[in-house]
């Protein structure tokens, strides 16, 4: 949806898709419809780092909040917890390595800690069940700390608050216009019976801000 109110752009999905997988190939659509687009508003399922560095791609900015980290092999120290420079990596303990291995294909330096500097800290219940410590920075790394600073500013707030404004959109189109229940079988007729409700709040909108000017 435009900051104004139009909705630009609509797709309908299987239930057991994911969201953020949609966002670039939206806005492909609309660049290709010439559309103008410099920021996009959205919410956390789309703030992954891919969907931000494709949006830096297209020229435009991507504000949505950032998803909060989690050690997929338990309940053990975050990649946050870590201070990550050009030239290496430091745990909370103060131990720094420099040893990594990058993956070209996909674009991540893998580091790992000395199992000697590992095993005798007093740190290690908390970190890892391993050994020792590995961290995975990928090269989106930078994008997305330039984010978790942004999301903690006084802009981000109010840019947030515009995203709002397309929840009572979606409503109008589910309580006022049909889109709750799909009139017809199939993914593609969903499509068409969505595109029409939305070029039927698009028509009422337009009426309506006709009214304002004259």
């Amino acid at each position: 949806m435009s900051e104004d109110g139009f909705i630009t752009n609509i797709n309908a999905t299987s239930g057991n898709s994911y969201d953020g997988d949609l966002l670039l190939p939206l806005t492909d659509k609309g660049l290709m419809n010439d559309q103008t687009i410099h920021k996009v508003v959205a919410d956390g399922a789309y703030g992954s780092a891919s969907n931000r560095f494709g949006m830096l791609k297209k020229g435009a900015v991507l504000i949505a909040p950032v998803s909060k980290e989690s050690n997929k092999a338990g309940d053990y120290y975050t990649q946050e917890k870590f201070t990550i420079d050009k030239s290496g990596v430091t745990c909370p303990a103060g131990k720094r390595t420099m040893i990594s291995y990058h993956d070209k294909k996909k674009g991540t330096h893998l580091y790992h800690f000395k199992k000697s500097d590992c095993c005798e800290c007093s740190l290690k219940t908390k970190c890892t069940k391993m050994d020792h410590r590995t961290i995975t920075v990928s090269r989106h790394y930078p994008i997305l700390e330039e984010a978790k600073r942004y999301s903690k500013s006084r802009d981000f707030k109010r840019d947030m608050k515009m995203r709002a404004h397309i929840e009572p959109k979606q409503g109008e189109m589910k309580r006022f216009h049909g889109l709750k229940r799909a009139k017809f079988w199939g993914k593609e007729k969903m499509n068409i019976q969505a595109m029409l409700t939305g070029i039927a709040v698009n028509l009422k909108r337009f009426i309506k801000m006709s009214g304002e000017i004259y």
